[in-house]
């Protein structure tokens, strides 16, 4: 076996035991090889429920000049093999006309096989904001073996212990321990800043979710827009933001002139003008007034003490 190749196994090897190494202490072989692309059948439960059809084309001309540089992870099953990991790369294979591709076979259950195809999908920073939420909620459910409800639960616990709020807990410390393990294993998110930013996602409207599965809307701008209690005005912003590629500060001020064109627009008033007076609050800092010009800083200066007259008053 030449040098080349052989420094090419071991970086598959090194893929292979970084996504199934802390797996578990079970028995299972591993074989790296090659298997023919009509044989696979893809895995329903897979985490990605949705692929960006532009990307899948630059892959798959990828794979025609160069081949498949990493291999997949199948299983064995009746009528050939299952897909574990590389669901991308083997539509990539199919589509550029590949009889085989490299593959790592292996000898997993069920519940292993799902917790290695969301691992690597997590890894490779490549799901969307909806699909990497539940991704994450689901690998939890099975590495502590508790249902969503439970794991939502234990978060929530776990954010609150760390805000100095710990009532009486219905979880162990064990599980406290795995959980906060495997969010520093994924190296993403922390327990706190999980249920902060991503967990609110299970509440968005469908409409919504379908937009940012399908990669139409990018996950701040779909926040944004879930604050709008009415849907036919949301759904209407939606096709708006999408349609016209709003950026977020444009459907900011479009969510702030639907507020103050509702009826009792009154409450939308404050809250618009809560919301410039915060950022105005982070405009003014010592360093970015020094850094205008004399002109601009006394024009500044004149506007602030107006304003200061006009609460004062």
């Amino acid at each position: 076996m030449s040098a080349k190749k052989r420094g090419q196994d071991l970086d598959r090897t090194a893929v292979f035991e970084a996504i199934l190494g802390d797996l578990g202490e079970s028995d299972r072989e591993a074989a790296l090889g090659a298997v023919a692309v009509g044989e696979i059948r893809y895995n329903r439960k897979q985490p990605r429920k949705y692929i960006d059809e532009a990307s899948l084309a630059e892959l798959t001309a990828s794979v025609r000049e160069k081949g498949v540089l990493e291999p997949i992870i199948v299983r064995r099953a009746a009528d050939g093999y299952e897909l574990v990991a590389g669901e991308r790369r083997t539509r990539a294979a199919q589509l550029a006309g590949l009889s085989e591709i490299p593959a790592i076979v292996v000898e997993i259950d069920d519940r292993e096989a799902l917790e290695v195809s969301i691992m690597e999908n997590l890894q490779r920073e490549d799901l969307n904001a909806v699909e990497e939420t539940d991704a994450v909620l689901t690998l939890l459910e099975l590495s502590l073996d508790l249902a969503r409800s439970q794991v939502l639960h234990l978060l929530q616990e776990m954010y609150n212990e760390e805000r100095g709020r710990s009532p009486a807990s219905a979880f162990s410390e064990r599980q406290k321990h795995l959980a906060g393990a495997l969010f520093r294993r994924l190296g993403r998110f922390t327990p706190s800043s999980f249920v902060s930013n991503r967990v609110p996602i299970l509440d968005f409207p469908e409409a919504l979710l379908d937009a940012v599965r399908q990669g139409k809307l990018e996950f701040t701008k779909a926040q944004a827009l879930a604050r709008v209690e009415d849907d036919g005005a949301r759904d209407a912003m939606v096709g708006e933001a999408i349609e016209g590629a709003l950026s977020l500060s444009q459907i900011r001020r479009r969510i702030t002139e639907l507020r103050q064109a509702a009826p009792g627009g009154r409450r939308s008033r404050e809250d618009a003008a809560m919301e410039l007076a915060a950022s105005t609050k982070r405009l003014l800092s010592r360093k970015r007034l020094s850094q205008l010009g004399s002109a601009r800083r006394e024009r500044v200066t004149a506007l602030l003490r107006e304003l200061t007259e006009l609460l004062s008053g």
